[in-house]
């Protein structure tokens, strides 16, 4: 009887490990499909109807969860809250100048907001309280025929920093012009900033030295050639050295619409080739290019850029009315991707803005105009991570049994 019993167990447990092994090998295949549905993206579904005007220029998320968006029509600048579920709280019509907006839109440590931009050729900041109701303006003139304000950011000790483009009215070439307030507006200095010919600033970052970082783009008669490049700054605006890239072959004329800082302490800049796809460049903490690749069709530009936990997430201007988003790896090879129809982003020199977010809900949120009105979208990924985090569980259970299974075997072969 014993050696029968012991037979019939053996059996049992044999089944029970073909079994598990039969269970782990589907929780393998749904764990790569999870993984698969984890890269990719839903398509952008509208979440707000109530941002007035008709340039979506720029969204944040506070703390709170809730959004600040910047918009505009043809003469005014307006601020918006919206919830974290979404809800209109408050909007505010900015209004410095008929004619004039101010595209650029800073929340500030204090709870308060700053709007930027360029008014009867004047650098113009704009502060606000919470509510979006304003305590102050305040104007700069670099000096220049022509401005355009292209960057601005609060530095470390609550002032400004702003980067913009001086042209001269007679060849249409000019520099940077860099300068920096204390937290009232106050001018504390400025800088020309000139390489060899022209020189156009996208971004500015603030290193951990209280020093800067400038992309720009670069330009030069002799020979003629344009690249991206980044600029290091000391922290009175001082110039430390700079780095180019392009200006040769393929990567003849870039032009460099943004940086963003990596996680790694290196860089990432974006743009598009002059009659080419758009361009991203990777490069270290020292400079040195990483990888580069390009995406789209002739004349594609990339105006935005967020970093992903395995990646990056990149907005393209595809045409006058498409709007291209890209997911990427880690060396910016294409994961997935769509071209939405019928939305536009702002054009020209002050293209390049704060469009797309991560939300801390998870997915990205995104601001851009849709049929002549402000579009303020979301992006999730489909299914969220909830379907991976079970499969590893399940997967966990699995291996237990069959580990189990296993060592009674062993047990009961041993005897």
């Amino acid at each position: 009887m014993r050696n029968l019993f012991e037979t019939k167990k053996s059996k049992v447990l044999w089944a029970v490990l073909i079994v598990s092994l039969i269970v782990s090998s589907m929780s393998l295949l749904l764990l790569n499909a999870s993984v698969t549905a984890a890269t990719s993206l839903s398509d952008p579904v509208q979440i707000s109807a109530d941002i007035p005007g008709v340039l979506g220029y720029c969204v944040y998320q506070l703390p709170d969860g809730s959004l600040v968006v910047n918009s505009a029509n043809e003469s005014c600048t307006f601020i918006t809250k919206l919830d974290s579920g979404y809800h209109l709280l408050w909007s505010k019509p900015i209004t410095v100048n008929q004619n004039a907006t101010l595209p650029r839109l800073l929340p500030l440590q204090d709870g308060g907001f700053l709007l930027a931009g360029i008014i009867d050729n004047q650098y113009v900041m704009v502060k606000t309280d919470s509510e979006g109701d304003i305590m102050w303006t305040k104007s700069y003139s670099s000096g220049a025929p022509i401005n355009y304000l292209m960057a601005i950011i609060q530095a470390g000790d609550s002032g400004f920093a702003l980067a913009g483009f001086g042209v001269p009215v007679v060849d249409g070439l000019g520099w940077i012009w860099f300068a920096k307030t204390d937290a009232t507006g106050n001018l504390q200095w400025s800088r020309n900033i000139s390489g060899p010919i022209q020189d156009c600033p996208s971004s500015i970052i603030e290193t951990s030295d209280g020093g800067y970082v400038l992309s720009d783009t670069s330009y030069s008669f002799v020979p003629d050639q344009a690249f991206f490049r980044l600029i290091k700054l000391d922290s009175e605006g001082g110039l430390l050295g700079n780095t180019s890239y392009g200006g040769y072959g393929y990567y003849y004329q870039p032009e460099c619409n943004l940086a963003i800082e990596t996680s790694d302490g290196g860089y990432l800049m974006g743009g598009y080739l002059w009659r080419k796809p758009a361009w991203v460049v990777k490069v270290d903490s020292e400079g040195a290019m990483q990888w580069n690749q390009t995406y789209g069709e002739d004349w594609c530009s990339i105006t935005d850029a967020i970093e992903t936990p395995n990646g990056y997430l990149l907005l393209e201007y595809v045409g006058k009315n498409q709007t291209g988003i890209v997911l990427t790896d880690k060396n910016g090879l294409t994961i997935w991707n769509t071209t939405l129809s019928g939305v536009s982003l702002p054009l020209g020199l002050e293209s390049n803005f704060n469009t797309i977010i991560s939300s801390n809900g998870g997915g990205y949120v995104m601001v851009a105009s849709k049929g002549q009105a402000v579009w303020l979208a979301k992006l999730q990924y489909p299914g969220g991570n909830s379907l991976a985090i079970g499969v590893f569980a399940v997967g966990e259970l699995v291996a237990a049994v069959c580990l189990s299974a296993v060592l009674l075997l062993k047990a009961k072969t041993k005897k």
